[in-house]
């Protein structure tokens, strides 16, 4: 005997907004919708089916009957594999069939049918979810009965689709949002593990080449200049032998010119990759894990990074001078506290090696400290160096007048 068709009402509305609010997967909201429907559409299976953004997939979550449409079984499919495909391309508003297993818009080459038939679905009402007039998905209700929906039970799943629809479609973009979220995350995660093996890499190649220097300065250029003082003695001497002698002490004086070139050119690679911020951070970072105390230290920019305008000559001298006192500050001063800080005011630029250590021993202040190096080196970029140092702790100051400093760029440019 046919059924009793029974339209929804507005009470039966509110029923459904109510059991579906607060639900946070697609899931939950079709099983809630289903519970307080049965009473209006018969259903053994009802499902919700959405494409993705593409729509070029789709992907179902179900309630009653289990299938292999499910998400749980199978995470996607292709639209044009689908049997209510003709629904999700818009080409008919409504699918509604008495028994899908002998209706032909159920069956055609490479259609996933399968899972309808395998649970023995017979009737199926099938009606487009949308947002803004256009499709997204579909909401499906089936049974195991033939000829069990009434061409008036359209209407009322319309009406089903329409409440669920909104809500359904903002759980989709919130979802999609989280994975774009974590996608997001993981490529910076990605980005920023390459941009620490990166630096590391640099820091170890700088590393290496502060080595090789080291070993050039001491052992080749010391042995080089020994030989060189030799053969002047010999040379001293005359005789026969004494213009070849002055040749050959010409040629070595050469090569430890050359050499020292050499060793005084050698980049920091940090430096060379990132900048003179990153390449003092990295300084400071490694030099503070290779501190026995704990130190608190910090790197500060206040001139938008004018250094880095600088002439390369000029940005390796001083980070060579930061260097240098970095490495007093952490082997040396005991210190707790220790700051880099850069600013600007107007074309001056000024950089503080500060630190709240014990201050120098007088030894360090000798013609052939390390001071001795910085304050040479400043002198031959022609940049003021100034340091204050006492029990309360050590301040190098380094002022340099930009203006200059890109002019020279410039000329070096041209």
């Amino acid at each position: 005997m046919e059924r009793a068709f029974r339209p929804i009402d507005m009470p039966q509305v509110t029923a459904i907004l109510t059991s579906i609010a607060g639900q946070l997967n697609f899931r939950a909201v079709i099983r809630a919708a289903s519970n307080e429907i049965a009473g209006l559409l018969p259903h053994d299976h009802v499902d919700i089916a959405l494409m993705s953004p593409d729509g070029q997939a789709v992907t179902a979550w179900e309630t009653g009957l289990h299938t292999e449409w499910d998400a749980e079984t199978t995470a996607t499919k292709a639209v044009d594999v689908s049997p209510i495909r003709d629904l999700f391309r818009g080409r008919v508003d409504h699918i509604i069939t008495n028994d899908a297993q002998s209706d032909p818009r159920f069956h055609f080459e490479g259609a996933f049918s399968t899972p309808i038939f395998a649970v023995g679905l017979h009737s199926r009402l099938h009606v487009p979810l949308k947002v803004e007039g256009r499709v997204f998905g579909a909401l499906s209700f089936s049974t195991q009965e033939i000829g069990s929906y009434l061409a008036e039970d359209i209407g009322n799943a319309r009406i089903v689709a329409d409440i669920l629809s909104g809500y359904i479609y903002a759980l989709r973009q919130g979802e999609l949002a989280r994975k774009i979220a974590v996608q997001q995350a993981e490529t910076e995660a990605r980005a920023e593990g390459l941009r620490l093996g990166a630096r590391q890499l640099a820091e170890a190649m700088e590393e290496a080449r502060r080595t090789i220097g080291m070993d050039l300065h001491d052992q080749t250029v010391a042995d080089l200049s020994r030989i060189s003082r030799n053969i002047r003695r010999l040379a001293e001497r005359g005789g026969a032998v004494g213009g070849e002698l002055e040749a050959l002490e010409d040629d070595v004086s050469h090569c430890l010119r050359e050499l020292r070139v050499i060793v005084d050119d050698a980049r920091p690679s940090v430096l060379e990759l990132f900048g003179f911020v990153e390449a003092v951070e990295a300084l400071m970072s490694r030099s503070a894990s290779q501190t026995a105390g704990p130190v608190n230290w910090q790197m500060t920019d206040d001139s938008g990074g004018m250094i880095n305008r600088m002439p390369a000559r000029v940005q390796v001298a001083l980070y060579r001078i930061v260097q240098e006192a970095l490495n007093n500050a952490f082997r040396h001063s005991g210190a707790e506290r220790i700051a880099v800080r850069i600013s600007a005011v107007g074309p001056r630029v000024t950089i503080r090696v500060q630190d709240d250590g014990t201050g120098l021993a007088p030894e360090s202040r000798r013609p052939s400290s390390g001071i001795a190096n910085m304050r040479t080196r400043a002198a031959l970029i022609d940049v003021g160096f100034k340091l204050k140092s006492g029990p309360q702790g050590t301040e190098i100051r380094l002022e340099i007048d930009n203006a200059a400093a890109l002019q020279t760029a410039e000329s070096e440019k041209t």
